[in-house]
């Protein structure tokens, strides 16, 4: 009953926020809601990078957790100037070095984690904004769709008839029959929004995704989370948003190189 009860929370509360999503991406080209979206992103962005640093803090690796989140929100804001997020990640890297010339214990771990860390959640995030302020609305709707679509199938067919582990080391539920029809899912949605030429796209997304859900994975289960925070309904922001940190730089570059 208990499991029944957490499933049925964590539909209700996603539902509200997928509503909400597709809220602001609706109305995203009004320049207020421009300002509200970027703000949102940041705080998506501050709050998953603090998760992260948690992790590392539980593997007694002592990332600077300020700069890492200042960097991080820094990129997303720079999406608004072209040539400013490659000189932030840049600049991100020469910080995090500075921090660690007055304590260089350890700085090897600390300044790789916490530099990984920014590529890792505050890149692909804003390669998502980046998609709905020059590609448009359709394709992050595109992106979010297909991407939570392999989530949903994976996680209900596992439910219903998995048998064979996928991860069992990572996560013992996750199943290849699982896996498999995430990866349908990914394919069928996506050539339903795009027709055969999506279906590529589509499958790419399908496997990244769940690539990006078991990384996430690894990092929790190195570091003993069950889940990366305790928000009522979600877990944590990384737990959330795993499988696009993956799925989005494969749009990015779909987009940018085709």
């Amino acid at each position: 009953m208990k499991n029944l009860y957490d499933l049925n929370k964590r539909v209700l509360v996603s539902l509200v926020l997928v509503s909400l999503v597709f809220l602001l991406i609706y109305y995203s080209q009004n320049p207020i809601m421009k300002v509200i979206i970027t703000a949102v992103f940041a705080l998506i962005t501050a709050t998953a990078l603090w998760e992260y640093a948690n992790l590392s803090f539980a593997k007694e690796i002592n990332v600077s957790k300020k700069t890492m989140i200042v960097f991080g929100v820094l990129q997303i804001i720079a999406i608004y100037f072209t040539s400013m997020p490659l000189v932030l990640l840049i600049a991100a890297g020469v910080a995090l070095f500075l921090v660690h010339f007055k304590r260089p214990a350890d700085a090897l771990s600390n300044v790789a984690t916490a530099f990984f860390g920014i590529c890792y959640i505050a890149v692909p995030l804003s390669f998502m904004l980046d998609i709905l302020y020059t590609d448009g609305r359709w394709w992050l709707v595109y992106l979010i769709l297909v991407t939570k679509i392999t989530d949903i199938g994976a996680y209900f067919i596992g439910r219903l008839w998995g048998k064979h582990r996928l991860a069992p080391v990572l996560s013992p539920k996750k199943t290849i029959e699982g896996a498999v029809a995430g990866f349908l899912c990914a394919i069928g949605l996506s050539y339903a929004m795009g027709g055969e030429h999506a279906i590529l796209l589509g499958a790419a997304l399908g496997i990244f995704g769940q690539i990006g859900d078991l990384a996430e994975s690894l990092f929790k289960r190195d570091a003993d989370f069950k889940d990366s925070n305790k928000l009522p309904g979600l877990g944590g922001i990384l737990d959330m948003i795993d499988s696009l940190l993956f799925t989005a730089p494969i749009l990015y570059c779909y987009l940018r190189i085709l």
